[in-house]
């Protein structure tokens, strides 16, 4: 999948973007760093597939960046009732 434009992205994913290409300098990989930065700003939890969405970036990318911030205990899931995604 190609990089999004930085026109078609909102704000936030904007941001997430400049702070997943910067965190390469701390060892993170760019999209890593872009879910990791997307979850800090989110005002509330977000599943899987709306950070795909929101980021423009492949489910598996998404769920390998995810695994990887859980194993670090950087991200949980939070679990929301009557939700059967596992927002993080």
């Amino acid at each position: 999948m190609s990089e999004p434009t930085k026109n078609s992205l909102t704000p936030v994913a904007q941001s997430s973007f400049c702070i997943g290409r910067d965190g390469h300098a701390l060892g993170h990989q760019p999209h890593r760093g872009a879910v990791h930065a997307l979850l800090f700003l989110s005002p509330q939890p977000l599943p899987a597939d709306e950070i795909s969405a929101t980021l423009a970036v492949a489910r598996s990318n998404v769920s390998t960046s995810l695994r990887e911030l859980q194993g670090w205990r950087i991200v949980r899931v939070v679990h929301v009732l009557g939700d059967r995604r596992d927002p993080f």
